[in-house]
């Protein structure tokens, strides 16, 4: 992918389902399914190959909002809201990434997809890294934005002091218009960091577990990303095989949205785009 140049810096330091028509499917339709002993919701909109979407923490379908107008003409997208977001349900009060990539896998054989295209960010690409590792066959192809090989100290401190009170006006409204289920599930979410914080081995991507991914992944990284600093980008970076880097200067945590998302609609479909040779031609050894 040519237009795509990795940091020297950083490197030193971090089958689609049914057609709805010709046309394709112009609205989202919502769907809901029982997975894993939830209801899990998830979107369709789009036309062409899947490709699916998994949404960050505190998210849901409408995540990557900005981004799907241009996705869905070339695309017919997949996008689950994880359980105890949006609209889906979550009996059992826990969140884990291993329990949200098994959830997005069980979608998946739902659907009878396999070897997808697939983009996830922060969670939403925790996600889809451990589902890579657990299932070297679910993704063909991956978009990673702010991820890490695992939480370091500073950004699992800032996750266990979340709490409800620590949230503006501003970001509760937010929230209610996402999260069906009222307060009491936004208060849920919030105890989901704490979760994350908390369980060891969880997110614990080691040089040789990335060693086995399989996809050809694309990671996407703010430079100023605040969880996930530079030298653990790198580390991924250089554990997957079949992987290339894209580091934003000035770069927040999730920084594909806003001015920055023509660029990275550009590089996004162009790395969606690319014929199947390209992995074995570019693979490293």
């Amino acid at each position: 992918m040519k237009r795509i140049v990795v940091s020297a810096l950083l490197i030193l330091l971090l089958s689609s389902p049914a057609a709805d028509g010709a046309a394709g499917q112009a609205e989202p339709e919502a769907h809901t399914v029982l997975i894993n002993g939830f209801e899990m919701v998830y979107e369709t909109v789009g036309r062409g190959e899947p490709v699916l979407l998994v949404h960050g923490w505190s998210g849901n379908a409408e995540y990557f909002g900005p981004l799907l107008a241009d996705l869905r003409k070339h695309y017919r997208l997949i996008i689950p809201e994880l359980r105890g977001h949006g609209r889906s349900t979550n009996p059992g009060g826990s969140f884990t990434i291993k329990q949200a990539s098994r959830d997005v896998g069980a979608l998946l054989r739902h659907l009878g997809l396999q070897g997808v295209r697939a983009m996830g960010a922060s969670a939403g690409g925790l996600t889809l890294l451990d589902l890579s590792i657990q299932d070297p066959t679910a993704l063909e192809k991956m978009i990673l934005v702010g991820v890490g090989t695992h939480f370091p100290p500073h950004c699992k401190e800032s996750m266990a002091a979340s709490d409800a009170g620590s949230y503006s006006d501003a970001w509760w409204d937010v929230m209610r218009d996402r999260h069906g289920y009222g307060d009491d599930q936004i208060r849920a979410i919030i105890g989901y960091l704490q979760e994350l914080a908390a369980t060891d081995g969880d997110v614990a991507f080691t040089p040789e577990l990335l060693a086995t991914v399989e996809a050809r992944t694309f990671i996407v990284q703010g430079d100023s990303d605040w969880c996930f600093p530079p030298p653990l980008v790198a580390e991924m970076h250089q554990a997957i095989p079949d992987a290339i880097l894209w580091v934003i200067p000035e770069g927040e945590h999730v920084p594909i949205l806003g001015e920055r998302a023509p660029l990275f609609l550009e590089l996004a479909l162009e790395f969606f785009s690319e014929p199947d040779t390209a992995k074995s031609k570019e693979r490293r050894p």
